[in-house]
């Protein structure tokens, strides 16, 4: 298993050439690439969140701690005396940072379902709808966002499973395919849980048609591809028919 530095180096190595070349394509501004290499280094630290004793939990936690507790302070501020709003703000930050840090470690296990393909999705879902609705970004930088943090997150992944092949020994680790898979066998509930979470998150996401205008202006995708993409009854009859032409050539065969 890569350590924390190795993770930290790697997902900020990777974002910083994702970033530039968003940049490149005229797809971010300055501010919006720095902003892209930043969650892309945080994405490239997230899947240890299911480390009860790692360094990213505890401070996701604390971090979303006062997130909230600002939140929450900042919605009462003139409505109750200063004295009781710091006890609001020290409870939310306490309740957020042990309690739901409790209850989050107890029903989590490392290298469980935050270790998979699936979380990538769910993640990169969750930033993008975070973006758009609650901090108010354009659809096309709120996607952008959900897709550098995934970059990092699968980088993560990555650099596990190149950590579980030793070289030097021609051997394969034991933990060899526990973190780039789909889903978490070991604990199919709460795969099931991310899948129906990350289905709910993707009826809630913005038009995915900036990304596809974007990507067409800059050369990434033909014109005729992003139609095909937005008509589901293209891909689905292609897929059908696909599927059709491989079990004709089995039975040929």
């Amino acid at each position: 298993m890569a350590n924390f530095t190795t993770h930290l180096y790697g997902g900020a190595a990777v974002a910083s050439l994702s970033s530039l070349g968003v940049y490149s394509l005229g797809l971010a501004d300055t501010r919006q690439a720095q902003l892209y290499f930043v969650l892309g280094a945080i994405g490239g630290l997230l899947p240890d969140i299911d480390s009860d004793s790692s360094t990213p939990v505890r401070g996701f936690f604390a971090l979303l701690g006062v997130a909230l507790a600002f939140g929450v302070s900042f919605a009462l501020v003139g409505q109750i005396p200063l004295l009781a709003l710091s006890l609001v703000w020290l409870s939310v930050f306490c309740f957020v940072r042990f309690g739901v840090f409790e209850v989050f470690t107890r029903f989590t296990v490392h290298r469980g379902v935050w270790h998979s393909w699936l979380a990538v999705f769910f993640v990169a879902a969750a930033i993008t709808n975070l973006a758009y609705w609650f901090i108010e970004t354009p659809a096309l930088e709120a996607w952008l966002s959900g897709l550098f943090v995934a970059i990092g997150y699968l980088t993560h992944l990555c650099l596990d499973e190149a950590a579980s092949v030793d070289l030097l020994n021609s051997r394969v680790k034991r933990s060899f395919g526990t973190a780039l898979k789909p889903f978490s066998t070991a604990s199919l509930p709460s795969s099931g849980l991310m899948l129906v979470a990350l289905l709910v998150l993707i009826h809630f996401a913005p038009s995915f048609d900036p990304v596809l205008v974007a990507a067409n202006e800059t050369g990434l995708i033909s014109e005729e591809f992003g139609i095909w993409i937005r008509d589901p009854s293209r891909w689905l009859a292609d897929l059908r028919g696909f599927g059709g032409s491989m079990l004709s050539s089995d039975w040929a065969w």
